[in-house]
């Protein structure tokens, strides 16, 4: 997490102040020094000592949920008040809305890198910024885009893999949710939303913006260039903060707030979603649980986007399970299920040193700390 003494020492703004805190509504989980080593196994068997099967998750939308469509439809497309009042869409099966098996997954996939020191999923290089953005120490002379460079060791180490890369060098995220080359081992199914009528009016709220590169930096770890901005350490892994929805945000110059309209599946709504299981170690298992939100501080898990503006955050309510040791398309040679022990499955993930107490505490921090 950034520090507030490092920030003083190089003169900038104070990140946990209520001013940084509501235009930067997010922090870091800390990057690991070595990455931790993953437990994957072939797909052609299924070891006796590993689980396979089917969990049941059922969430709590505690705040507006947004899985865009991709598309821009009307509000009375959307079947909202607003005529023909453009409305970025949700996305919908069968004229109801749903959660992607990929949303799921990518959520609770970020959620299991950072406290299991696992490699990251995506690696992308940081787009170049308007040099009016930058603070004036990094502004070269001339005007128009600057080139953003990282070179933190640690990043090499913790990129994503690739097909060259052996199966006993993959770290635990990339054996349990899969990596160029391998395929992984939970595979969620599409999520079913019930509950609350749809609202009326299409939600407000403002419009994305991508944080400017310069801010993943260390204080005094990024510096001016003759070509652009270098980095040299970054702060880690990026979390958006908790906090009240907001509705518009208001820039320098301009009259009231800019915002945009979104349709939104309300409050108060749940989501059942069965996601099956393959050759998992109990403590992958046990880890899988807490990155999907089960336990006491885990922090806030969070869905779809505009998650800077409140919007996603939900509740694990109850977890289910068919979990066999081994697997055999024989019905009748099939073993009993497991009895399903949620808390024993996070035990052995703690013992065994696959969560990384450390990093769960600042994930649990910086998700719930609040922005006013």
């Amino acid at each position: 997490m950034r520090d507030p003494r490092q920030y003083a020492e190089h003169q900038r703004n104070d990140p946990l102040s209520d001013e940084q805190r509501r235009e930067h509504p997010y922090d870091f989980v800390s990057l690991p020094e070595n990455r931790a080593q993953g437990s994957p196994t072939g797909h052609d068997k299924y070891p006796p000592d590993r689980l396979t099967g089917r969990l049941t998750l059922i969430y709590e939308i505690l705040t507006p949920l947004h899985v865009g469509s991709g598309v821009f439809e009307t509000a009375a497309q959307c079947g909202l008040a607003g005529g023909d009042q453009p409305v970025r869409g949700i996305t919908r099966r069968l004229g109801l809305p749903v959660l992607p098996g990929s949303s799921w997954k990518g959520a609770v996939r970020a959620r299991f890198e950072a406290v299991t020191r696992s490699r990251l999923g995506v690696a992308t290089r940081p787009s170049n910024v308007d040099a009016v953005k930058l603070p004036q120490v990094l502004r070269p002379d001339r005007g128009g885009k600057v080139r953003i460079e990282i070179h933190d060791p640690r990043l090499e180490t913790l990129r994503p893999p690739d097909v060259r890369t052996r199966l006993q060098e993959l770290s635990p995220a990339d054996a349990l949710f899969g990596a160029m080359g391998y395929r992984g081992r939970v595979h969620p199914s599409e999520g079913v939303i019930e509950g609350e009528s749809p609202p009326e009016r299409p939600l407000s709220v403002p419009p994305l913006e991508s944080p400017a590169a310069h801010r993943l930096a260390k204080p005094g770890a990024a510096h001016r260039v003759r070509d652009g901005v270098e980095i040299t350490e970054v702060e880690g892994r990026k979390f958006y903060y908790d906090g009240p929805l907001l509705e518009g945000r208001v820039k320098p110059g301009e009259e009231g707030p800019a915002c945009e309209a979104i349709d939104a599946v309300p409050a108060r709504s749940r989501i059942t979603i069965d996601v099956h299981l393959e050759a998992l170690t109990e403590a992958e298992l046990g880890a899988l649980l807490v990155s999907a939100g089960h336990g006491e501080a885990v922090g806030v898990v969070r869905f779809g986007g505009y998650k800077p503006a409140g919007l996603g955050k939900v509740k694990l309510m109850e977890i289910t399970g068919e979990l066999h040791r081994g697997c055999t398309l024989r019905r009748w040679r099939r073993s009993e299920p497991e009895t399903f022990d949620p808390a024993r499955a996070v035990q052995t993930a703690h013992d065994t040193g696959l969560i990384d107490a450390s990093a769960l505490a600042e994930l649990h921090a910086v998700t719930t700390r609040t922005r006013p």
